[in-house]
């Protein structure tokens, strides 16, 4: 009845209404017999069968015809793009299957062995689900995440450790933040500048932004070639190293005549070459102080 009324209100053909009712299932009825009262009590309302509250119907049909529901369950308050909740599905040999993204995905499968993986930022959870033809299966997907978001006044190269989980670390070259959805739990953070680290923890708590900012002491260094006294002007090749502790560790090469660099507190030595000459010294790095290095290549 109320689908004939349904039906009715919007003047559908005999052959949509053969569609419409092998189409629909007693669970979305009675949304649909309140939509087409709605209708019928208010002639000027104007409905259309695109409109969003019909999606019930459509996520209704795609369930009927999934044997697969993936869902996950995130904490209160958190709100993620689409793109940034990734599912893969492989089968029993490992070869991937689906490739989707979003919190919830509705998938037909072939009956068989499933590894289905989660992925969230740093966050993975995997499980081995065994995939009937005609039962729907709705494993639970649980992601306890934090938003981690790591502030330092200079580029560093990142290792971040999990001291509360087994998944393994991982590791940001070459910037000045990290910004991405961790497991919660409490974390090593070791930022490296010129072979020189640093080590503070962190505790990500889950639903939450979690803040750290870091301060990297890094002083300038000027570097001057000169000749009869006066500035070279010309292509010098420098190459610096700390010593640290009886060794000696490369932290990079320099092209300029008069090169500039910001290295860590600490000994270094550098090497000077202009043509077939070549010159070295070594010398204290100091905070707060003037640090300029010049060698004479003649």
């Amino acid at each position: 009845m109320a689908a004939g009324g349904f039906c009715h209100a919007f003047k559908l053909s005999k052959f949509s209404r053969i569609i419409f009712y092998l189409s629909l299932s007693s669970s979305g009825l009675a949304s649909f017999a309140a939509l087409a009262a709605q209708q019928m009590t208010s002639p000027d309302l104007n409905l259309s069968i695109l409109d969003p509250r019909f999606s019930s119907l459509n996520e209704l049909t795609a369930a009927e015809q999934s044997n697969l529901l993936l869902q996950a369950q995130l904490p209160d308050g958190v709100e993620l793009p689409l793109t940034a909740i990734k599912w893969r599905i492989d089968n029993s040999k490992g070869v991937p299957v689906r490739q989707l993204q979003g919190q919830e995905q509705a998938v037909q499968l072939d009956a068989g062995t499933y590894k289905v993986q989660l992925s969230i930022g740093q966050f993975t959870s995997t499980k081995l689900l065994s995939i009937k033809a005609d039962v729907l299966s709705k494993p639970y997907f649980k992601a306890n995440i934090g938003h981690l978001v790591i502030e330092a006044n200079h580029s560093a190269d990142w290792l971040i450790t999990s001291l509360s989980t087994a998944n393994p670390s991982f590791a940001v070259k070459a910037s000045q933040e990290v910004d991405t959805w961790v497991p919660s739990g409490f974390y090593e953070v070791t930022p490296a500048h010129s072979g020189v680290t640093r080590r503070q923890v962190v505790n990500v708590l889950a639903g939450e932004v979690n803040t750290l900012t870091i301060d990297i002491p890094l002083v300038e260094v000027n570097l001057i070639a000169v000749e009869n006294n006066q500035p070279l002007f010309k292509p010098v090749e420098w190459a610096v190293f700390r010593l640290e502790k009886g060794e000696r560790h490369y932290i990079g090469s320099y092209y300029q005549h008069s090169q500039g660099i910001t290295v860590p507190a600490g000994y270094y030595e550098v090497v000077a070459t202009h043509a077939s000459t070549v010159r070295s010294r070594q010398f204290w790095v100091k905070e707060n102080t003037s640090n300029k290095i010049i060698l004479a290549m003649d």
